[in-house]
């Protein structure tokens, strides 16, 4: 057969047409968009990862210096907001006389100029070519080859046990009917670790499934011999090792690379793969100490902060110690981790979360993943490859591993559209693709899945930097809210919104995490006419004057009801009972409502527990002032309410022992 009929043989496969579409429109979008204008400004860890890339990009090097700060302004008229940066440290090797006979010394940075970022490098050096010759649009190019080449991969392991349409059509879906999308526009590693871990592990499971090759005599037959080899392990590590050090919660992704050669007893291969995977990640970390100081990007104690407002360098006054605020992971926090409620109650209600939460939930935000795993558990024996239980182990691991160490703040925080954190470990779903799939398959995942996320990928810049709008409506409505989240759920960008103070000795607090009930007018508030209202109320701790806390919990609240002109019907739900009010036109009455137990929130170590409860407020009729009463008020009301909790003593916490 002739080379030209060979290659054309490529052109005729519709997926590989698919990917050169794909990444053309990735590419155009990502060259041609007003990014600093259409982006409104830095959002949850964006501006530390622009500044080091244009670090990367501009100076060579990873040091903040006071044109770093200049530089930002050009483009972002907020300046750096939320920033990491860290003090760096000289270091060098002493000798010793016990192994391993040397020491790492560190001392101080002798110079007062600079100071070093506080996240991985390795996203932003690898975007800095791009950002060289594109500027900050580098970083959109860099994840239209990202998607792009993940796009390819979806379809090729697919189309491996399936169809062309059935892979073609997977692939859609997965990656387009689910959250992955809307980080195209984010300037943070999310994409950039999904990428890893698929392309990683696409590298070694490709074989597993992979038919005979077929000769052709051009590229594809060393493409197709690589994929084959065991150099596609070491590869599949190496990727995977770099995702790790991007983001170590990745590390449980590489394995079921080490767990498949130790069942197949390849002792060779366990070595190699090993050496790999610690040769990637520890010299990244290795590269990080050598230049900052401190091998740990994310540790150093006081010595790194976060910054707001005001920034090292400003002026001549602005320091590193007077502008920032302290933020840095140096161990576990045995005190949240560790204690009565979070084997319990807490892990019981985050599984529940973790899949189904309104916020950060698998179903809603990576439906065709979950898809994918339920059609992987009903599928036959002959449908199923043993590395593919390796991938579920792991995949549980790694769901349970980020749910205990991370109970409080497991979907990262900063206002993520949903859950950031798992993003990496979204890709192991496509590994569980049971053989011969299906298009319906594929078109349920995508419709499913784009009922909850078409809206968020049809305007990602505005869904990413207003993440609390869509949990408002549609199917997420129907989804519980993520208690153990408090303080991480988006409405917190909203001050209006949360930690409001209503009644009660000390105030109960409360969280209005819809537009269904109107902003709060001293101790009420209004509840939309014919809607229902989602609230979080947090019971205070009573400080005592030694320093000690007394946790408190909600039996029962006292709900007072007023009505306006309409003679709306008022339903109060929290979980433990619902209580119908029907006072009439102009009136108002009052009920009592018991209350569940309540989650055990504390997130802080030294802060004392907070009973957090999850109430909703319906409203059946609704007028607006405007047109009834002759005020100037627009707004369409349903009843206007005012919750009083009824506390008990739960939990004393002692004072905190001085250090």
């Amino acid at each position: 057969m002739p080379r030209a009929a060979r290659l054309g043989r490529l052109w005729s496969d519709p997926g590989a047409v698919a990917t050169l579409i794909l990444g053309a429109l990735l590419l155009g979008f990502a060259l041609t968009v007003q990014f600093p204008v259409v982006a409104f400004g830095f959002q949850s860890d964006e501006a530390t990862y622009y500044s080091l890339g244009h670090s990367f990009a501009r100076d060579w090097d990873m040091q903040f210096q006071r044109k770093d700060l200049v530089r930002v302004w050009k483009e972002f008229p907020t300046g750096p907001e939320g920033i990491f940066l860290k003090r760096g440290r000289s270091v060098h090797l002493e000798p010793q006389a016990r192994p391993p006979f040397v020491r790492w010394v560190k001392s101080p940075d002798p110079r007062t100029d600079r100071l070093y970022y506080g996240k991985s490098f390795i996203y932003p050096l690898l975007a800095s070519p791009f950002i060289t010759l594109w500027g900050t649009n580098g970083f959109l190019v860099l994840h239209a080859l990202l998607l792009t080449a993940c796009f390819g991969a979806v379809y090729a392991f697919v189309r491996a046990r399936s169809g062309q349409a059935a892979a073609l059509a997977y692939a859609v879906a997965f990656l387009f009917a689910s959250a992955a999308p809307v980080y195209f526009v984010w300037l943070t590693p999310e994409l950039f670790n999904l990428s890893l871990v698929l392309l990683g592990l696409f590298f070694w499971a490709y074989k597993e499934v992979a038919p005979a090759a077929v000769p052709t005599a051009t590229w594809l037959d060393r493409w197709a011999s690589l994929l084959r080899s065991p150099w596609s392990d070491v590869i599949a590590c190496a990727l995977l090792g770099i995702a790790t050090f991007s983001k170590p919660l990745n590390v449980l992704a590489a394995a079921p690379i080490l767990w498949l050669a130790i069942l197949r007893r390849q002792w060779g291969r366990v070595a190699i793969v090993s050496l790999a995977f610690v040769a990637a990640t520890g010299g990244l970390f290795l590269i990080n100490g050598i230049s900052s100081g401190d091998m740990n990007y994310q540790g150093g104690g006081p010595d790194r902060s976060t910054f707001y407002g005001r920034f090292p360098f400003q002026t001549p006054e602005s320091t590193f110690d007077n502008t920032g605020i302290a933020r840095a992971t140096d161990g576990l926090l045995t005190e949240v981790i560790f204690n009565q409620d979070a084997l319990t109650t807490v892990l019981r209600h985050n599984l529940v979360y973790f899949l189904v939460g309104r916020h950060t939930g698998l179903v809603p935000y990576f439906f065709p993943g979950i898809l994918t795993l339920v059609l992987f558990l009903f599928a036959g024996r002959h449908r199923r490859e043993p590395f593919q239980w390796l991938i579920l182990l792991a995949l549980v691991l790694a769901s349970v591993s980020l749910l205990i160490y991370m109970p409080f703040t497991y979907s990262g925080g900063g206002g993520p559209v949903g859950n950031r954190y798992f993003m990496g470990y979204y890709a192991l779903f496509l590994f569980l693709v049971p053989a011969v799939i299906t298009v319906r398959a594929a078109v349920v995942a995508a419709v499913v899945g784009g009922l909850f996320t078409a809206q968020l990928i049809a305007n990602p810049f505005y869904s990413s930097f207003n993440p609390a709008t869509h949990p408002k409506y549609g199917l997420f409505t129907r989804l519980p809210i993520e208690l153990s989240l408090v303080n991480d759920l988006p409405v917190n960008v909203t001050p209006s919104r949360a930690k409001q103070p209503l009644a009660g000795n000390p105030p109960v607090l409360a969280y209005f995490i819809d537009d269904n009930a109107y902003n709060r007018e001293g101790e009420w508030f209004w509840v939309r006419g014919e809607s229902r209202a989602d609230l979080i109320l947090r019971a205070p701790a009573r400080p005592h004057a030694d320093g000690a806390f007394t946790s408190l919990a909600i039996d029962t609240i006292e709900v007072e009801v007023a009505t306006g002109a309409a003679a709306s019907v008022v339903s109060i739900d929290t979980g433990a009972e619902r209580v119908r009010v029907a006072p009439g036109a102009r009136s108002g009455d009052t009920v009592r409502v018991k209350m569940p137990e309540g989650f055990p929130y504390k997130a802080i170590p030294g802060q004392p527990l907070n009973r957090v409860y999850s109430i909703s407020i319906a409203s059946s009729e609704g007028f607006v002032p405007l047109f009834d009463e002759g005020v100037r008020d627009n707004r369409f009301l349903g009843a206007r309410i005012r919750i009083t909790p009824l506390y008990r003593d739960d939990r004393y916490q002692p004072p905190r022992a001085a250090h």
